[in-house]
């Protein structure tokens, strides 16, 4: 059975819609890319591990939601400022969730 936690510790994370301005894949690594995402107010360098399943191109100019209040942390010396959230089934398949583009960039997730 797995673990239950109190709606209390959901609304601990800060997620918001950001707007993918730029991506591309990290030099000497397999799965990492590097985005410049948009939140309205500031812009965020985010590393996701999918480069293996995804090209940096597919998310250029598209919405997505991410947790923006993690603690950094360094990838092939590039520092990242959150996490894209994705979906993944049991055999690995990474799946993209974009948010519809009338959707405002910044706007808050829960």
């Amino acid at each position: 059975m797995e673990e239950l936690y109190d709606v209390s510790e959901f609304w601990k994370f800060k997620m918001r819609v950001g707007y993918v301005k730029h991506a591309e894949k990290l030099k000497r690594t397999k799965k990492l890319i590097k985005l410049e995402v948009d939140f309205g107010d500031e812009t965020r360098t985010i590393i996701s591990g999918i480069a293996d399943q995804y090209d940096p191109s597919e998310l250029i100019g598209k919405k997505f939601v991410f947790v923006l209040n993690l603690k950094p942390k360094k990838f092939s010396e590039v520092e990242s400022q959150g996490m894209l959230i994705v979906g993944e089934d049991s055999q690995g398949k990474v799946y993209l969730l974009p948010v519809p583009q009338e959707v405002p960039v910044g706007i808050k997730v829960w």
